[in-house]
């Protein structure tokens, strides 16, 4: 049987502060996904970054994005 996979999804203002928190996260040693912003989620911006909960934990990823001072948005999906 098929489970959905949750993912957190990361919305920002501009695609500045999507780059940068690449940077951060990706320095880090995290592992994720620039994607189109979902069309269920509203945003200034139409990237986004995918990162799967499973393997990292979302109050270490909210940390690094805050004490970077990146505003983002956080939200979870659940994809089929």
């Amino acid at each position: 049987m098929y489970q959905p996979v949750n993912y957190l999804i990361l919305i920002f203002q501009s695609t500045h502060h999507v780059l940068k928190a690449e940077k951060v996260l990706l320095g880090k040693g995290l592992k994720i996904d620039i994607i189109p912003t979902p069309k269920e989620v509203s945003s200034d911006c139409g990237m986004s970054i995918r990162i799967d909960p499973d393997a990292f934990d979302a109050n270490m990823v909210t940390s690094l994005l805050e004490e970077s001072k990146i505003d983002f948005k956080l939200f979870k999906k659940w994809m089929k």
